[in-house]
């Protein structure tokens, strides 16, 4: 049992933590032809559409309400009817993700009711459906906001009666915000190769996964999972939940959905993506396959080959609940010390790690211990660089945001493939960047500026 150390400072001097918004947006960006309104004043959206563009490089659909200082104090009703009738008009979403902010928590704003106001005078759009989601920026962070969006959809379109039909071939998967478009894909890859068809929720490997569409420029989300697709859920064979901080949820999808759950902290380990695999081959009735069988044991190579490296080395952290949780499971495998470990929020998980304590607070605090610890490497978003380059010791990037790289998107961290690409990048900047192998030079070599044409005769030579 990990000592969770409350954060006490009065503000954040390098700030960690991603407010609840841009958690749920990021959730909603999973599901196809949606777009998240943000109901708050224009900076706040378009701060998260910047945020998120430099992390992704890719456009962002997202609105807001453009609450003024008038409608903050008179009521922002209209706001929101306007804002619903111009999205219908101008862009025909399938979905529209209603989120709070700060300001609209503080104002008392009913969302609810505004939104079934809205349907009731205006009919007509009723075949775009509004998922209204509380996520106030002053509490907790963006797992709390992506958890709250994923609850929202499952609460507000999976209906509570066991169906009428069931996929034999079909699997819900449920995945946290830590897993990058790279890892939905890698997991969707093991399911299909099992002959089941996977329906990830929500399936950023569709809508942010970096490809150039066909069609023309939409200012809705291009890709992922269909609303259809969320109320069938029903129909599934099973589902897996990826993620601590999913678990209500799946709690939630078994009660209503009334098929078999099986969760997953992570897939970060060998032992994790182990139970995953063998859980497949249960529920497919087919024998592993032979490319995964020999994916696994390229990580069992990686493991035996990168531990004289990483064994023994002191890591720094810092990064969301669920992030934190697969990667302390990791560093336990592979015996390197998580020696600093700060989150942004208390999360209940946190608690549970396998570590002496998990301090509550921001890169400041990361950069402090992280020196009095003398950790060997960190890992947390771009916004510990700086923290990085003064300690002279190597950043492996994780979360978000990473907006001095391309591709962190596409990365993948789980199952056979992800672990062991981790494990090389982390042997790599330990390798060159902290305890570089100098280049063999052997004694017997010659300077082949101090050899002359006459050494190079026959005569010479023979000699």
């Amino acid at each position: 049992m990990a000592q969770i150390i409350p954060n006490k400072k009065p503000l954040a001097e390098q700030p960690l933590k991603v407010g609840q918004p841009l958690g749920a947006t990021l959730a909603f960006l999973g599901t196809e032809r949606a777009i998240p309104l943000m109901h708050a004043a224009q900076g706040c959206s378009a701060f998260a559409k910047v945020f998120l563009i430099q992390h992704f490089h890719e456009p962002i659909p997202i609105q807001s309400t453009a609450m003024d200082p008038i409608s903050t104090v008179m009521g922002s009703d209209e706001n929101l009817r306007q804002a619903f009738t111009h999205i219908c008009q101008q862009n025909h979403p399938k979905l529209i993700g209603l989120l709070t902010s700060g300001l609209t928590e503080a104002q008392g704003a009913n969302i609810v009711h505004s939104v079934k106001t809205f349907q009731k005078e205006m009919p007509k759009y009723k075949n775009t459906t509004i998922i209204t989601v509380n996520t106030p920026d002053f509490y907790g962070s963006l797992e709390n906001g992506y958890t709250a969006a994923v609850e929202a959809m499952i609460d507000q379109l999976v209906p509570d009666k066991a169906p009428s039909t069931v996929r034999r071939k079909r699997i819900n998967i449920v995945v946290s915000h830590m897993l990058t478009p790279g890892d939905v894909e890698q997991l969707k890859s093991y399911v299909e190769a099992f002959g089941l068809t996977p329906i990830v929720i929500p399936d950023l490997s569709l809508s942010l996964d970096g490809h150039l569409a066909e069609h023309d420029f939409t200012s809705l989300s291009q890709g992922g999972t269909t609303v259809d697709q969320i109320k069938t859920a029903g129909q599934a064979l099973a589902t897996i939940v990826v993620g601590r901080s999913l678990e209500r949820c799946a709690n939630m999808l078994a009660q209503r959905t009334h098929i078999q759950t099986e969760t997953f902290p992570h897939l970060h380990t060998l032992e994790e993506s182990d139970r995953l695999i063998m859980l497949l081959k249960q529920l497919s009735g087919r024998k592993i396959p032979a490319s995964i069988e020999r994916a696994r044991g390229q990580l069992c190579d990686a493991l035996i080959d990168t531990h004289p490296q990483l064994g023994g080395k002191k890591a720094g952290l810092a990064m969301e609940a669920d992030h934190l949780t697969a990667f302390t499971a990791l560093f336990d495998t592979i015996n390197v010390k998580p020696a600093v470990l700060i989150a942004p929020s208390n999360q209940p998980q946190l608690a549970t790690l396998n570590v002496d304590k998990v301090h509550i607070g921001d890169l400041q605090d990361l950069q402090e211990q992280a020196i009095h610890e003398g950790v060997d490497i960190l890992l947390a978003n771009c916004h510990a660089n700086r923290i990085a380059n003064m300690m002279g010791i190597p950043l492996m990037r994780v979360g978000i945001p990473i907006h001095d790289e391309f591709g962190c998107f596409a990365k993948s961290y789980i199952g056979y493939h992800g672990i062991r690409n981790t494990l090389f990048e982390l042997a790599n900047l330990l390798r060159h960047e902290v305890h570089s192998i100098p280049v063999y030079h052997s004694p017997l070599k010659q300077d082949l500026n101090e050899i002359t044409p006459e050494d190079l005769s026959p005569l010479k030579m023979e000699a």
